[in-house]
């Protein structure tokens, strides 16, 4: 399995003062090629890219986490028409939703309408759900 590039962030400033963190990152293998989106939402922009910068025991994670329970539907919003700007420019691929806290995951149910189902991955010795399309 190989990492193609770097992941892709970018930061969206909400109106409740927080900021949410979209990043795309690209894995192909010989058998899949895999789109991966990932959103955090953090009180500053240290605070979400220390999400994805730290290793998995530190206590700056925020993998599963709720920290954005002011937020109300704009981080969904935001993401989604990210999501859509993606679906229209890869081809022959797999994208995956990964890294939500459990109150999202809620939210981002609703990407059924849109053609996405759910699965259970095994990810650092615990089970998650995932939400995938293939496109």
């Amino acid at each position: 399995m190989e990492v193609n590039g770097r992941p892709m962030g970018k930061f969206f400033k909400l109106k409740n003062g927080q900021w949410l963190k979209v990043v795309f990152s690209y894995v192909s293998s010989n058998k899949s090629n895999i789109w991966y989106m990932s959103i955090v939402i953090g009180n500053t922009k240290r605070q979400c890219n220390d999400c994805f910068c730290k290793t998995e025991k530190s206590p700056k994670i925020l993998f599963g986490k709720c920290t954005g329970r002011k937020a109300g539907l704009e981080p969904f919003i935001i993401a989604l028409k990210e999501l859509k700007n993606l679906e229209k420019t890869v081809h022959n691929c797999e994208i995956q939703i990964i890294g939500a806290s459990d109150r999202l995951k809620n939210v981002y149910k609703w990407l059924m309408r849109y053609g996405y189902k759910i699965k259970n991955i095994q990810n650092f010795n615990r089970d998650i759900e995932i939400l995938y399309k293939a496109v």
